[in-house]
C-alpha cells in the first residue's frame, strides 16, 4: 500500500511539472509621458497560487532590486515609478515563486529585458536620434521611428539592419515647431514595446538650394534691366533675394513664392555702365542660401572715325551665363527702324568694327551673348551714333602746368563749352621748347571748359618740361593750338651756414600775367607748409635765414608757387617740386657749469640737430642715470631726485640721428661745481 502511495506522488509531480513547463515571459515594456515604465507579461498557465516579483537594474549584469511582489492572480502588468527612463535605462525580469515558499515546487523565471532608449541631439537644421538594438533583436526583426509635431504621431521611418548602437537623422522642414520622437519594436507579444517620447523645439536651419541665374539683360524697349531664374530645387523655396552691386552687395527687393523666377530693375538703370547681380533662396523659415553667381549687364560703348565712316564697338564679358556664351551679336536700327543682325562674333571676342557705313543716317545699336544650346539670350544697352559733320572753331588756351604730389605733373588748358570740336591733344617737349611730341588726348566732355592731363612720366625735381594743346576737328585734323607753359623748376643753391640759398625758373605763362611768387617752407618740426614770403615777378632767387630755427632740425623743405594775377577769372596758381635742403648737424658742449653761479644748466648747444631723434643723458661715476630729456631745448640743473648733486665730474652722452641709417653718438664729462 506504501509504495502504492510513492508511484502516485512521483507521477501527481510529473504531470504538474508537464502542465507548468512555460516560464514566465514578457508581452512589452512601454515608457509613458510621465518616464514612468509599464511591464507587460504572460503568466503561461503558472497555478494561482504564485506570486510575481519584478527585479530591475540599471545595467544588465549589475545589482538587480525587486521592485515589487505581485500577489493577484489576475494582474498581468506592473508600473514602474520614478523611473526616470528619460535619463536612464532600466532591465527587467519577472521571477514566478509559490506564495507559500514551498521549495519542492518550481520557480520560473522570464528572460532579461530593457526599455527602448532614445536620445535626441541637434546639429544645424538636423535632429540627431540615437539608439541601441534591443537584446532580442532578430535580423528579420524591424523597428519604427515615429515623429509627433501637430499633436498626431506619424511613422517617420521603418528601420531595419539595425546595429548594437545606431543613428537616425531627421532633416528638419518646419520652423519652430515642438517636436517629439519615440521607437516602436514589436516582437510579437501582443502591445509594442516602447520609448520615451524624446522633444525639443526644432527648426529648419539648412538654407535652402540656390536658384540658378539664367542671365541679366536690358530691354530693348524699356531699357531696364531684367533677370531670369530657375526655380529653387528645394520642396520649402519660398522666395528669392535679388542682390545689386554698389561697392557692396545690397538687397534691393525681395520676392516671395517659390515660382516667382523673372524680375525688373525699376531703380537702377545699366545704360550708362555694366551692373551685377546675384540672388539668393529663401525658405519657408526664412532661411537664406549662400548667394549665386555673379552676373553683369552687358555694357556697349561706341565710337566712331567719321572720316572712314566706322563705328567701334566695346563691351565687357558676360560672365557665369549657364554653359558659357557661344556668340555676340550685333543689332543695328536705322533711323529708328526695325532691329536686324549686321554681326555675330565668337563669344571671347569683346568688340566689332563696323566698316563703311552710310554717315547720312542716324543708328542705335545693341550687343547680345547668346548660348544657342540653352536659348539664353543677353542684351547690353542701346547706343546711339550720329556722324554729324562739324566744322571747327573757337580757341584753347593754356591755364597752368603744375608739380601735384612732388611726383607728377597736372597739365590744365582751358576752353568754351560752344566750341566744337573732337579732340585736345596734348603735346610734349624735353628739351626746353625746342621739339615736341605728341603725348596724350582728351575727347570734348560736354559742358566742360577745363581739361586736365596728367603726366607720370617726369622728373619733376631735375627737369622743366613745356606743354601745349590743339583742337581736332571730326577728322581728327588739328586746327587751332594754345600757347606753351612749362613746370616751374626749383633747386637749391650754394649759400652760408645759416642761410638756406635756392632758384627757380620762371613762371610767365598766366594769360592774365603774375600776380607774385610765393615761397613756402616746412621745417622738420613742423606738419604742413606756411608762407614766409612773396616774390615779385622777375625775382627767382630767395635766402632763407635759417640760424633761428637751428633747434628745429637740419631739415627744410621748400616749394614756390606762381600766383596768377587777381583780375584772372580762374585765380590759378603752379606749384613748383618740393626741396630738401639738409644742414650738417653740428652740436657745441661746455666743460663745466654752476648751478649756482653764472652758468646754472648744463645744455649742448645744437644746431641743426634731428630734434626728432635727440636724446641726452646724465650719468655719475657708478653708472646710476640722473638725467635724461629728449628736448633740445632742455638742459641739466644739477639736481637729481629733487635735490642738488654733489661737486664732482659727471658723464653725458648724446644721441642724434644723420639719417634713416647713420646716427651720432657723443660721449664725454662735464664738471659740476657748487
Amino acid at each position: 500500500m506504501r509504495n502504492r502511495s510513492v508511484i502516485l506522488s512521483v507521477l501527481f509531480v510529473l504531470m504538474f511539472s508537464a502542465v507548468f513547463s512555460q516560464n514566465i515571459r514578457f508581452r512589452c515594456i512601454q515608457v509613458i509621458d510621465s518616464a514612468n515604465v509599464v511591464l507587460y507579461w504572460e503568466r503561461n498557465a503558472i497555478p494561482l497560487t504564485y506570486q510575481i516579483e519584478v527585479y530591475a537594474s540599471l545595467s544588465l549584469t549589475g545589482t538587480y532590486l525587486s521592485l515589487s511582489t505581485i500577489n493577484e492572480s489576475d494582474i498581468d502588468s506592473f508600473l514602474h515609478e520614478n523611473a526616470q527612463a528619460h535619463l536612464q535605462q532600466h532591465f527587467y525580469y519577472l521571477k514566478a515563486s509559490p506564495k507559500n515558499g514551498d521549495p519542492s515546487l518550481p520557480v520560473y523565471y522570464s528572460d532579461t529585458l530593457e526599455n527602448l532608449s532614445l536620445v535626441l541631439g541637434r546639429q544645424k537644421g538636423v535632429a540627431n536620434l540615437y539608439f541601441k538594438q534591443p537584446m532580442t533583436f532578430a535580423t528579420s526583426d524591424s523597428i519604427k521611428l515615429d515623429r509627433k509635431t501637430d499633436g498626431v504621431w506619424d511613422v517617420l521611418q521603418t528601420l531595419h539592419n539595425i546595429t548594437y548602437n545606431d543613428t537616425v537623422n531627421d532633416t528638419i522642414t518646419f520652423c519652430g515647431k515642438f517636436t517629439y520622437y519615440r521607437i516602436r519594436y514589436d516582437k510579437g507579444g501582443g502591445c509594442e514595446n516602447i520609448s520615451y517620447a524624446v522633444s525639443d523645439l526644432l527648426s529648419d536651419d539648412l538654407p535652402p538650394d540656390l536658384a540658378r541665374l539664367d542671365t541679366v539683360s536690358l530691354n530693348q524697349v524699356t531699357q531696364k534691366t531684367e533677370l531670369g531664374w530657375e526655380r529653387s530645387a528645394s520642396a520649402d523655396a519660398y522666395g528669392y533675394i535679388i542682390y545689386f552691386f554698389t561697392g557692396i552687395w545690397i538687397t534691393i527687393d525681395t520676392l516671395y513664392g517659390a515660382e516667382n523666377t523673372f524680375y525688373i530693375d525699376n531703380k537702377y538703370s545699366a545704360e550708362n555702365e555694366s551692373q551685377a547681380y546675384r540672388i539668393a533662396t529663401i525658405d519657408t523659415c526664412l532661411n537664406a542660401s549662400p548667394l549665386g553667381d555673379i552676373h553683369n549687364t552687358l555694357f556697349l560703348t561706341a565710337s566712331i572715325e567719321k572720316c572712314d565712316s566706322i563705328v567701334f564697338f566695346r563691351w565687357n564679358s558676360y560672365q557665369n551665363m549657364p554653359e558659357d556664351v557661344d556668340s555676340f551679336r550685333i543689332y543695328a536700327s536705322v533711323n529708328k527702324g526695325a532691329f536686324n543682325i549686321i554681326a555675330s562674333v565668337t563669344g571671347n571676342e569683346l568688340k566689332y568694327d563696323y566698316k563703311h557705313v552710310n554717315t547720312a543716317y542716324d543708328y542705335q545699336f545693341f550687343v547680345q551673348a547668346v548660348n544657342k544650346k540653352l536659348g539664353f539670350t543677353s542684351s547690353s544697352n542701346i547706343v546711339d551714333v550720329a556722324f554729324n559733320r562739324n566744322i571747327g572753331n573757337g580757341s584753347v588756351t593754356m591755364r597752368y602746368v603744375s608739380v601735384v604730389d612732388n611726383d607728377y605733373l597736372e597739365i590744365v588748358a582751358h576752353v568754351d563749352d560752344t566750341v566744337e570740336f573732337n579732340d585736345m591733344f596734348l603735346y610734349k617737349s624735353v628739351d626746353n621748347g625746342k621739339s615736341f611730341t605728341f603725348y596724350d588726348k582728351l575727347a570734348k566732355t560736354k559742358q566742360a571748359e577745363s581739361y586736365v592731363f596728367e603726366d607720370e612720366k617726369v622728373d619733376v625735381e631735375r627737369f622743366n618740361y613745356y606743354y601745349y594743346v590743339s583742337l581736332t576737328d571730326e577728322c581728327d585734323m588739328e586746327y587751332v593750338f594754345s600757347d606753351t607753359s612749362a613746370n616751374i623748376l626749383l633747386t637749391e643753391v650754394d649759400g652760408e651756414l645759416s642761410y638756406n640759398c635756392m632758384e627757380w625758373t620762371e613762371y610767365p605763362w598766366f594769360a592774365s600775367g603774375l600776380e607774385a611768387y610765393e615761397v613756402q617752407r616746412k621745417t622738420q618740426v613742423e606738419s604742413d607748409f606756411s608762407l614766409i614770403t612773396s616774390m615779385m615777378a622777375g625775382e627767382v632767387t630767395y635766402n632763407d635765414f635759417v640760424w633761428n630755427l637751428s633747434e628745429e632740425g637740419g631739415v627744410f623743405y621748400y616749394k614756390i608757387l606762381a600766383v596768377e594775377s587777381a583780375s584772372s577769372r580762374f585765380q590759378d596758381q603752379s606749384e613748383s617740386n618740393t626741396i630738401k635742403i639738409v644742414k650738417e648737424p653740428t652740436s657745441y658742449i661746455p666743460n663745466a657749469f654752476a648751478p649756482d653761479g653764472v652758468n646754472k644748466i648744463f645744455k649742448p648747444v645744437c644746431v641743426y640737430v634731428d630734434a626728432d631723434s635727440y636724446d641726452f643723458k646724465i650719468y655719475n661715476r657708478w653708472g646710476e642715470l640722473l638725467f635724461q630729456t629728449k628736448d633740445v631745448q632742455t638742459g641739466w640743473d644739477g639736481d637729481f631726485n629733487g635735490k642738488p648733486a654733489p661737486q664732482g665730474v659727471y658723464t653725458y652722452v648724446i644721441t642724434y640721428k644723420l639719417d634713416e641709417k647713420k646716427s651720432v653718438v657723443k660721449r664725454g664729462t662735464v664738471l659740476l661745481m657748487r
